[in-house]
């Protein structure tokens, strides 16, 4: 015995194997049952063995009610000819050896079949198969359309299977939104029914929680999937608001909205009312079967202040209402906010303005006193300089000259010194001079060179050190002690004397 599968359309299932043999050595292999799904292609495997050349193959079909015999498919292999038959056509061919493919297998094609083979000796084997045409059933649910019941009553929600071939289903249950209802069996008395021995399903007391979309599916043998059918149950309830603004505090000539939503179904009708008297409003629709209305008013006045009430109704009940109380206050006097708001606004602007042109005057300031010191930085770095060289050229100059011997010049600027300078003095001071006592020859290049009875306008420094002078269109450093300082009535008449004997000298030169 030999076992064969059936093609990957069929259903799972084990094949009993029929054997035809005779003395010719002609051996027939076939299925005794093989299972089908309607609209999907089924196989009939079958084979044989034999050392003769082969003459014809054909499959036959009989109804098994009528017995009757139509002719399925002939082959032959000497002529290479081949044709199906009847509902067949088209849809029928053999494959492999001798097993028959039949396309998009129907209920009509369930039956016994029959496969004859004939040698070239004439010798003719036969074998039997019955082939079993799964149909998947229709699931029919009802009442038809959107099944709509008011709250507090129940409902049966009805499951229909028919036409499936086998008639026996394998499970059947109920969803509701796509859980099971046997998840939502919360105390056992909410759903009742929904299986396979009492297909519909019973819902109790329905609240606004069970509306929804109900699904009763089954399990059958001719399919891999759940068959199903769905319907919507939508249940009426009475209206409640749900939310309404806060009783509020306002000034009169503001805007002020006052907001009201309500749930219920179908949608309520939503008004606000004061004393009875119905305001206009505008509606609006929300998810979930909400609905909300606004009462606006686009300027207070004193004489709105009162309650307002807000309903909803939708004929279900009795409806429902909720009300708010709104305070109108006058308007405040003197300056009102948006005022006040404007100058605050103004006052820190100029303050920010003021802060910005106070710190640019520092630094303008800063920038001329920068300036101005680097007018003479060449000057204070050479009066800055170590003893070193300097001091070497100053001791071997005061060697070779009658007067005495110059100062040391000072490690530190004036800046950090803290002598005092003409730039330093506040203005108005009189200018300052000395008379040279002394000639001096300059040892470095910032140095000026002095005569006896030179006025040197000294610019920088005091007596007993080196100072910062000009003589003659140049600017240097000098020996204080070399020079008298003159008191100021005696410097301008030296320095008046200078120039006229300079004057004096550029004539005799001309």
């Amino acid at each position: 015995m030999h076992a064969v599968l059936g093609s990957a359309t069929l259903l799972t299932c084990l094949f009993t194997l029929q054997v035809a043999h005779a003395q010719s050595g002609l051996q027939l292999t076939l299925p005794a049952k093989v299972n089908a799904i309607a609209g999907e292609d089924v196989v009939i495997p079958a084979t044989y063995t034999t050392t003769r050349q082969l003459n014809l193959i054909e499959w036959i079909k009989r109804d098994s009610v009528d017995q009757k015999a139509t002719q399925v498919y002939t082959y032959n292999p000497l002529l290479g000819n081949s044709k199906s038959y009847g509902q067949f056509a088209g849809r029928a061919r053999i494959e492999d050896q001798a097993s028959l493919r039949i396309m998009r297998a129907t209920s009509t094609d369930a039956g016994r079949y029959f496969l004859k083979i004939m040698t070239d000796d004439l010798v003719t084997e036969e074998a039997i198969t019955e082939l079993v045409v799964l149909v998947p059933p229709e699931v029919k649910v009802s009442p038809p359309g959107p099944l709509v019941v008011t709250s507090g009553k129940s409902v049966t929600l009805k499951c229909t299977v028919y036409n499936g071939r086998p008639n026996n289903i394998t499970s059947l249950w109920w969803e509701k939104d796509n859980m099971p209802v046997e998840h939502l069996r919360l105390d056992g008395m909410k759903y009742s029914g929904g299986t396979t021995k009492m297909p519909s399903l019973v819902v109790r007391f329905v609240d606004r929680m069970d509306a929804g979309r109900y699904t009763c599916k089954v399990r059958h043998p001719a399919s891999s999937r759940p068959i199903k059918a769905s319907l919507t149950l939508k249940v009426l309830y009475p209206p409640s608001v749900t939310r309404i603004s806060e009783s509020p505090i306002a000034t009169a000539d503001d805007i002020l909205t006052l907001e009201c939503i309500a749930d219920g179904y179908p949608l309520p009708n939503v008004t606000w009312t004061r004393d009875g008297v119905r305001l206009p409003c505008k509606p609006q629709n929300l998810p979930h079967n909400l609905r909300a209305c606004s009462q606006i008013f686009e300027v207070l006045r004193m004489n709105d202040t009162g309650s307002y009430k807000c309903s909803a109704t939708n004929g279900i009940g009795d409806g429902d209402t909720k009300a708010l109380f709104v305070t109108v206050r006058p308007p405040t006097k003197g300056l009102d906010m948006f005022t006040i708001a404007i100058a605050t606004g103004v006052l820190v602007g100029c303050l920010w303005l003021g802060l910005c042109l106070v710190l640019l005057g520092c630094y303008i300031r800063k920038r001329q006193h920068e300036k101005e010191r680097n007018k003479f930085a060449f000057y204070y770095n050479l009066i800055g300089r170590g003893e070193g060289a300097i001091e070497d050229k100053t001791a071997a100059a005061a060697s070779t000259t009658d007067g005495p011997k110059p100062p040391d010049k000072p490690k530190m600027s004036p800046l950090n010194t803290g002598i005092g300078t003409l730039r330093k003095n506040k203005k108005g001071q009189d200018r300052r001079f000395a008379r040279v006592l002394y000639p001096y020859s300059p040892t470095d290049e910032n140095e000026l060179q002095l005569d006896i009875d030179d006025v040197i306008e000294v610019l920088e420094g005091e007596n007993g050190g080196w100072c910062l002078g000009y003589l003659k269109g140049r600017i240097g450093l000098f020996p204080s002690n070399y020079a008298v300082f003159l008191p100021t009535t005696e410097a301008k008449k030296a320095v008046a004397a200078q120039l006229t004997n300079i004057e004096g000298k550029g004539k005799l030169s001309i």
